[in-house]
């Protein structure tokens, strides 16, 4: 896998193989990058795997990331790739998606949400994150899931854009 574009194009990151994390391929993250063209501004990696979403995120511009994963495997992965490309402005946390949401208290102008699609509720996890201090007024959030998935977002949320990548769909909202 590799860094799609920007200041670290070219740059291989090293992938999880772990039966509970799977990698977004490089053509579906340049698919979603290109869409929200330069990233300004923090970034929240929800279920960060490899890191490769934030990764990518700061390449193209992004100024802080954080990292979470409940899976410490995936999070030394993730350290890793981040420590391997010489980045330094970010956080890792090893945290429940629900406790982190509760509990984490700035906000972010990205959200990056790619749970395991054995995790179908897109609603409660959406819901959770319109309700907490992790979103602002213009915040994008960019969600994967299975292609088949069904959702009724918060009326807070502005859809932007829907597509589907063969099994995964990737949703994009903003907070209005």
């Amino acid at each position: 896998m590799r860094v799609i574009a920007g200041s670290l194009r070219h740059r291989i990151i090293k992938e999880c193989n772990l039966p509970t994390t799977r990698e977004t391929q490089d053509r579906v993250r340049e698919a979603i990058f290109n869409s929200l063209g330069f990233i300004n501004g923090s970034v929240l990696d929800l279920f960060c795997g490899s890191g490769a979403m934030a990764i990518e995120a700061y390449s193209r511009g992004a100024s802080y990331l954080v990292l979470n994963d409940i899976n410490n495997k995936a999070l030394k992965v993730a350290k890793e790739n981040l420590d391997n490309l010489s980045i330094k402005d970010y956080v890792l946390t090893n945290m429940d998606y629900r406790d982190f949401i509760l509990s984490y208290s700035k906000s972010f102008s990205y959200i990056f949400l790619d749970p395991p699609y054995k995790m179908d509720n897109v609603n409660q996890i959406l819901d959770l994150i319109i309700d907490s201090k992790l979103v602002q007024k213009g915040t994008k959030i960019i969600f994967e899931m299975a292609s088949l998935t069904t959702f009724s977002p918060s009326t807070k949320l502005k859809l932007l854009k829907e597509k589907n990548y063969g099994k995964k769909k990737v949703v994009f909202w903003e907070v209005f």
